[in-house]
């Protein structure tokens, strides 16, 4: 058991969080912690949703980003999965997913500002990796048996829609709306770099002090 690789990487990967934690600077520099950690809960329990202008705004931003980006990035990823076999294909999206959300939105603020293309593509372009290399283990493990059903001479996007899609669309279904979910937290996230979603005004909040514009956000 403990000779496996994957226990040994484990172990490995443990070793090195634990010298890291040596050299850790995670000296508590507030003053009082249990305080304002206090007032943080109590923001939490008695939340004001009416007290930051444009809140609803940000929210309905924040799911826009979220869902156009998604859709974006599982389209783009359900075609780059028909190819997925390529070796420059899976390069480019090792490549694209390997990068988060977050530095994609830093590196189209430099051209695009604070457009709201700037948070689409932050999402849509490391998704479109992600759904790639998904749909297409998705797609590998369809059951080959319908096609062999087929009649003679069937073209290959009528055996693919009649055989793999019926076959694998529970998954694929089920997948997209999970990334759906991750979508709406990265977007969230994005305001932190500026752009106009729930983090930026939650991340003012935490900075402020307004623990109960906080607590409304978060439930938001």
């Amino acid at each position: 058991m403990l000779s496996s690789p994957t226990v040994k990487t484990s172990l490995i990967f443990i070793a090195i969080a634990l010298v890291g934690l040596v050299f850790a600077d995670i000296a508590i520099t507030a003053a009082n912690p249990w305080k304002d950690l206090g007032r943080f809960f109590l923001g939490v329990m008695t939340p004001d949703f009416f007290s930051t202008e444009g809140l609803a705004t940000a929210l309905l931003r924040t799911v826009a980003f979220a869902f156009v980006g998604v859709a974006l990035g599982s389209i783009s990823g359900f075609l780059l999965a028909l190819v997925y076999r390529w070796m420059p294909i899976r390069i480019l999206c090792a490549f694209v997913r390997a990068i988060h959300e977050l530095f994609w939105a830093l590196i189209f603020l430099q051209f695009f500002g604070f457009h709201p293309l700037t948070g689409v593509l932050a999402i849509a372009i490391p998704y479109a990796g992600i759904f790639a290399k998904v749909y297409s283990e998705i797609l590998e493990e369809a059951d080959p048996e319908p096609g062999r059903l087929l009649p003679p001479r069937t073209g290959v996007v009528s055996a693919f829609l009649y055989t793999k899609i019926p076959d694998c669309w529970v998954q694929l279904r089920t997948y997209t709306a999970y990334r759906l979910e991750c979508g709406l937290r990265s977007s969230a996230i994005l305001g932190f770099v500026g752009l106009p979603t729930l983090g930026f005004y939650l991340e003012s909040a935490f900075s402020q002090g307004h623990y109960s514009d906080a607590g409304a956000m978060l439930i938001l």
